[in-house]
């Protein structure tokens, strides 16, 4: 994406015809079969399974005290985030896509994600070459870099978005197989059938029966995945997807580098989520803005001694806000990590 067409006020091409060709595909309607021929191929990823997966459920009071929010903590996963789910999804996709152990990839991340990819590859042995935005910090460059991962910048001022076309022109250039998380049914297969079963036994052992579900959104594969499973025990569950208010769902806007929850975020220029579109009218949408997400980790480590990002902490505000509403009730808040250094930091200078 040159400034030229950030200036003109349109979509990156590439990323957007790269949106455009995925459209095409039959969406994925069952990863066991998808995991079942990655692992024929690449039988290391069934070495990679056991440590995804397995994360605690835990409940705390909402932020009003008129009813509780489990929290899936999904820092129990290898690589310290829900990512590693992802990033497992994908590369068993990849693998069973183009029935090949040897494939060589590329994808754009901000940080957990690019972290959980970058080490499953180097186990599998697999090439990968990643694009982070520009401004990522150096600490993330030298974890990727350790890891044999190739690494490349977005376009200067581009944002996340600014990775995402970069990754998509390259992938081209470079005849590489692209991930690309935001159209990655599979991983929407697989949160349904993994996180969402998961969570689904927790909850019945618990004597839990939650008003509502909620997770904040960067691609949307978790919300959409974890949904769908709520929707089929519990068919009345509120699904609620969650953005930064600095840079919401279809802005319209070009991306800025504005402060926000970390992983999370509109894409800029209209683009919407595409994991999302075939449930978002069932879906609710709403926003968080970093500084309350910011003064809801502060409280979560204070008052209850858990260590969350500022996503995880901004679903739990607007899971707090369903339950606030209807004293008594019950909600799930999807929690990704403990947080950053950088969110941290962000925290402690409010």
């Amino acid at each position: 994406m040159s400034a030229v067409e950030a200036r003109a006020g349109a979509a990156p091409p590439a990323i957007s015809a790269a949106f455009a060709e995925r459209a095409t595909r039959e969406p994925a309607s069952s990863f066991a079969a998808i995991e079942e021929r990655a692992h024929a191929l690449l039988p290391d990823l069934a070495r990679i399974r056991p440590t995804v997966g397995g994360t605690p459920l835990t409940a705390v009071p909402s932020r009003g005290g008129h009813g509780r929010v489990w929290l899936k903590l999904e820092a129990a996963n290898a690589t310290g985030t829900v990512k590693a789910r992802t990033a497992y999804a994908l590369l068993c996709a990849a693998v069973a896509r183009t029935g090949r152990a040897d494939v060589r990839l590329i994808e754009y991340s901000g940080g957990s994600l690019a972290l959980a990819l970058a080490e499953f590859c180097h186990l599998l042995g697999l090439d990968l070459h990643l694009v982070v935005p520009d401004g990522a910090p150096d600490r993330l460059r030298r974890q990727l870099s350790a890891q044999g991962a190739t690494l490349s910048t977005g376009v200067r001022g581009g944002g996340f978005l600014g990775a995402m076309e970069t990754a998509a022109r390259t992938a081209v250039a470079e005849d590489r197989e692209f991930l690309l998380q935001h159209c990655a049914t599979e991983v929407v297969a697989m949160h349904a059938e993994h996180t969402g079963a998961e969570l689904l036994g927790q909850l019945a052992e618990a004597g839990a029966r939650p008003v509502a579900l909620v997770g904040t959104v960067g691609s949307g594969g978790s919300v959409a995945g974890v949904g769908r499973a709520m929707w089929e025990r519990y068919p009345a569950c509120r699904v609620v997807a969650v953005f930064p208010a600095e840079a919401p769902y279809g802005d319209p806007a070009p991306p800025t580098a504005t402060r926000r929850m970390n992983g999370t975020g509109g894409l800029g220029y209209g683009l919407r989520q595409p994991l999302l579109r075939s449930d978002e009218h069932r879906m609710e949408i709403r926003t968080v803005a970093y500084p309350d997400a910011l003064a809801a980790m502060r409280h979560l480590r204070a008052a209850h001694e858990l260590a969350v990002c500022s996503s995880g902490a901004g679903a739990w505000l607007a899971a707090s806000a369903v339950v606030d509403d209807v004293p008594g009730t019950e909600a799930v808040a999807l929690i990704a990590a403990r947080g950053t250094q950088e969110e941290w930091a962000h925290a402690a200078e409010q």
